[in-house]
């Protein structure tokens, strides 16, 4: 709540009522409600305002541009990379296996993948 904790805020609510007459807190309470009030209204005339830029300068556009870009390039990390899942099942990413052996066909890869995982699942005892 602005920055103050409960302490701070009963220790100036009893030097407000040492201080300050009982007359005049309905007036200070009035001052401080416009105060707020118009604080607010301001607030809210900047960020209508900066809309309004956004729109204009097209900000919009240049955010769904980078969105894109970003998934564009992210897709083509995913693709360059290859997850290998030990005996533990746990994940290891490598670069894209083609780059580092460029003499192992990718079809002789999957089929060899899938052999080894046949072996190992006849292999271990449930």
């Amino acid at each position: 709540m602005l920055g103050f904790s409960f302490a701070e805020l009963l220790v100036v609510i009893i030097v407000v009522i040492i201080f300050i007459k009982p007359d005049d807190m309905p007036e200070i309470a009035r001052f401080i409600g416009k105060l707020i009030y118009h604080g607010k209204h301001n607030i809210n005339k900047i960020k209508k305002h900066l809309k309004e830029i956004e729109k204009e300068i097209g900000i919009d556009k240049l955010k769904e541009e980078v969105n894109q870009s970003i998934a564009e390039e992210k897709a083509k990390l995913e693709n360059d990379i290859t997850i290998i899942v030990d005996m533990y099942g746990n994940e290891h990413k490598i670069p894209n296996i083609h780059e580092i052996r460029n003499d192992i066909k990718k079809e002789d890869l999957e089929q060899e993948i899938t052999n080894r995982n046949n072996e190992n699942s006849q292999s271990i005892p449930l």
